[in-house]
């Protein structure tokens, strides 16, 4: 139309004014995962022990003092976990959250050097124009602090919440994520007002002010575990967050990671997310896992595991024909139930407080720079990330 810029590019690789900087000096640097949903990452009937700390600590006055904790022990950056509909079950798991987006604009005034990250689902009928305005908010207000972790939305109850009977087809995702990440990146650089006419999205005459302080614009990870999903985070994202069954799936994951960014000519760091369970002994730590298997929430895993079957989690961790079925553990074998009931597919990090970071250790061995971390007790492992095991990182050199 006339007096707007077209756009030139649609599609990425796309870095107007280059990528921001995003380390920190640290070998591996800490993120604090799912402190605003109720349960965080665990699907057992064990919260319901001490609902308070185990289940109900994202209710506002806990999770203000989580996060400021969190930012004193020294971790880098916050994450809230992006859930719309929850999972049910005895234990109403995720049933129950802080939104993942105003509540990095209600952290920002009341830290000072933690990362503020927010999620976009692409599928889920949000326009670039809402994020990216949202987004150089929050930025502006927190002098640079956000960030914004940019993905598909795997989930069909999800979906269907949004009005989507049938989901939205894996790749035709990312090829909405792609141009999605390019209008933002427009929008957050280009002073002039921008006409941009994709496949998906289309913009008139779009413009944002005040722009985001960070320079030349926000960071962008992207959590996508399929090979589409880290062909996207290597064209538009400046950390893959990515998970593998085993510590070589890492170390293969890593590495598909720097040659595509290396074929794109971009720089993406490779990141992964963890569930932790810490005790004093090993024993301990094992008997807490166990406690809690022993207590799973069955029907708030089936509720999840339902919730991937018309969706893209697949590869590693599900079989593309899997079902429900009768199968007790609803057609994805014991072992991968019991992850997902802990951690969602995370990588489990079970021990003392020295193996954890042993354990930490192997993943930067493999390469990971960053974890995001969700503790079965998010008071308690703070404090033991403080007093025990920061202490061992920082003895192994990786933390400063």
């Amino acid at each position: 139309m006339a007096g707007f810029k077209k756009a030139a590019v649609l599609r990425g690789p796309f870095d107007p004014g280059g990528q921001p900087e995003t380390r920190t000096g640290d070998v591996m640097e800490l993120g604090f995962f799912a402190w605003n949903i109720k349960g965080g990452m665990t699907a057992s009937k064990g919260v319901l022990k001490n609902p308070s700390r185990y289940q109900d600590f994202w209710h506002w006055d806990s999770a203000v003092r989580l996060v400021q904790l969190s930012e004193k022990v020294g971790f880098d950056y916050q994450v809230p976990f992006a859930r719309w509909v929850g999972q049910g079950g005895e234990t109403s798991y995720n049933d129950s959250n802080i939104d993942f987006l105003s509540s990095a604009a209600a952290l920002a005034p009341i830290t000072d050097n933690l990362g503020l990250f927010s999620t976009a689902h692409v599928t889920y009928k949000f326009h670039p124009l809402h994020f990216a305005k949202f987004g150089a908010t929050i930025d502006f207000i927190s002098k640079g602090r956000w960030g914004l972790n940019i993905v598909s939305g795997y989930s069909a109850r999800e979906q269907a919440a949004f009005g989507m009977k049938e989901p939205i087809p894996h790749d035709q995702a990312y090829d909405m994520a792609d141009e999605f990440t390019t209008l933002l990146k427009y929008l957050w650089t280009e002073d002039e007002r921008i006409e941009f006419e994709g496949e998906f999205y289309q913009s008139y005459g779009g413009i944002v002010s005040p722009k985001p302080l960070r320079s030349p614009r926000p960071v962008i990870m992207s959590a996508g575990n399929s090979d589409v999903g880290i062909d996207f985070a290597c064209r538009q994202a400046d950390w893959a967050f990515v998970i593998a069954p085993t510590l070589q799936g890492y170390k293969d994951r890593v590495s598909e990671v720097h040659r595509l960014a290396a074929k794109y000519k971009r720089k993406v760091r490779a990141a992964t997310m963890v569930y932790v369970i810490e005790d004093s002994t090993d024993a301990r730590a094992e008997a807490t896992k166990q406690w809690l298997e022993d207590e799973v929430d069955k029907v708030a895993v089936r509720n999840f595991v339902d919730s991937l079957k018309r969706s893209s989690f697949r590869g590693d961790f599900v079989s593309e024909d899997f079902t429900l079925g009768d199968d007790p553990w609803s057609g994805v074998g014991k072992e991968m139930f019991m992850r997902i009931a802990l951690g969602i597919g995370a990588w489990q990090i079970v021990g003392s407080y020295e193996s954890v970071a042993e354990r930490i250790r192997e993943l930067s061995d493999a390469g990971i720079e960053s974890i995001l971390i969700c503790f079965f007790d998010p008071l308690g492992g703070l404090h033991h990330m403080e007093d025990e095991i920061i202490p061992i990182l920082k003895n192994m050199g990786l933390r400063k």
